[in-house]
């Protein structure tokens, strides 16, 4: 009998790849790798952040320009919402990036996950208050209105109460997962994930959780869509009214006027069936007073005459003014648009990670070019919370320029406070 030996060359690299393992922490570099340009564009979005939604609390807090409404207690909350986020949650994402999956501390994940869950309850809830102002403004303006003090109470709870509570369950659910990864060389090694603990992975209150959460997001999401189309209908009504206002001939009589002021008023207040009809009540009573004033044209000196039809115009002015809410102009209310582009943004950026969440699973068979891919749009939402300041400066012109003079009312607020305290 020969006994058969078979030599392996040490240079043979199957043999090679079955003797060697990929360590978690070269596994875990290999992907932090791939993560590095989207771990410094979320880097970007933390700076953008921070200094976007601290200037809008500044310029909304100190400036004068802005009085204590709805409109002003909406932009603070946000701003609020926001630089919380920007200061939490995009810097915990960015140092879990570098280590994803070697995520060792559990009591930062229960954080991260804790902060996840209540800023996008927490805006979410809040775009839902702003948006029934809106439609109460301009689909209802002659209903009892949303007042600044009631904003604030219902914000605090819905925006920040409620949100602590629903994030108290994730935050239990959620530490280090352990799991086997495929690795470079074909073999398997484990890995730790800030996810579901898997004592709750199976666990129907972690079912239910789920259920809560996604019929929240969704359900408001359809309650955004539904309130916005109504606004944006009643909103393309009432421009036309104005159109039509402001091509009558009694329109031409109080634009002339020194007592009324044509640029002063406010859209959101107005209601298009209203408008219309004071419209005619208005139009009937110039008529009456064109016709008071030639009969007094017939009878009286050329003087008194003049001012007759000056105080004809004046009359017909005010009783305009007085029955018609301000409309500012024929375009499209600013504060409803702005609100409505910042809706918007959240609902694609959440419904797409609220898509891709159902994906999480599958992590782990990505390559790193697919994963850092994934990674992007799974956490695009974070575009949410720093676009605020762009929306404001493209469509409010008043924070523009209350931008630029905010240095100046800076140095004079600190200056008067030092000359109190002398």
């Amino acid at each position: 009998m020969y006994k058969m030996s078979v030599t392996v060359s040490p240079e043979d690299p199957l043999q090679n790849n079955f003797n060697r393992t990929e360590t978690l922490q070269q596994l875990n570099n290999r992907y932090a790798e791939a993560l590095l340009p989207l771990t410094v564009t979320f880097g970007f979005f933390t700076v953008f952040g921070i200094v976007g939604n601290l200037i809008i609390i500044l310029v909304f807090s100190l400036s004068r320009d802005y009085k204590r409404n709805n409109f002003k207690v909406f932009v603070l909350t946000l701003g609020v919402i926001d630089i919380i986020t920007c200061f939490t949650l995009i810097p915990a994402e960015m140092i879990k990036q570098r280590s994803y999956f070697a995520f060792g501390d559990e009591v930062s994940c229960k954080v991260k996950c804790f902060f996840n869950v209540f800023v996008s309850t927490a805006s979410c809830l809040s775009l839902l208050v702003i948006s029934v102002d809106r439609y109460r403004k301009v689909v209802q303006p002659f209903k009892k209105q949303l007042t600044p003090r009631l904003a604030v109470q219902i914000l605090l709870i819905v925006g920040f109460v409620f949100p602590l509570f629903l994030a108290v369950p994730g935050t239990i659910m959620c530490g280090i997962k352990r799991e086997n990864m495929t690795n470079i060389y074909g073999g398997f090694t484990e890995i730790n994930l800030c996810e579901t603990e898997d004592k709750y992975r199976d666990s129907i209150w972690r079912k239910i959780y789920k259920i809560v959460l996604i019929i929240l997001l969704i359900g408001i999401s359809c309650c955004y869509v539904v309130l916005y189309v109504f606004v944006m209908k009643e909103a393309i009504k009432q421009i036309k009214a104005i159109s039509l206002l402001r091509k009558s001939s009694l329109y031409e009589v109080t634009y002339s006027s020194d007592v009324y002021d044509p640029n002063a008023i406010n859209l959101d207040a107005v209601n298009t069936k209203r408008l219309l009809d004071i419209y005619r009540e208005n139009t009937e009573e110039k008529d009456a007073f064109q016709k008071q004033s030639v009969t007094f044209e017939n009878n009286s000196p050329s003087p008194k005459n003049t001012n007759r039809k000056k105080v004809s115009k004046q009359l017909s002015s005010k009783s305009l003014r007085s029955e018609t809410p301000i409309i500012r102009t024929t375009r499209f209310p600013t504060k409803t648009l702005v609100w409505f582009v910042l809706t918007i943004v959240f609902i694609i950026t959440y419904l797409t990670h609220l898509i891709l969440a159902l994906k999480v699973s599958e992590i782990v068979n990505m390559s790193p070019s697919e994963f850092s891919w994934f990674s992007f749009f799974f956490r695009i939402y974070f575009f949410n919370h720093m676009i605020n300041p762009i929306v404001y400066a493209i469509f409010v012109k008043k924070f523009r320029e209350s931008c630029r003079t905010l240095i100046p009312t800076l140095k004079a607020r600190v200056r008067d406070i030092c000359i109190c305290q002398k």
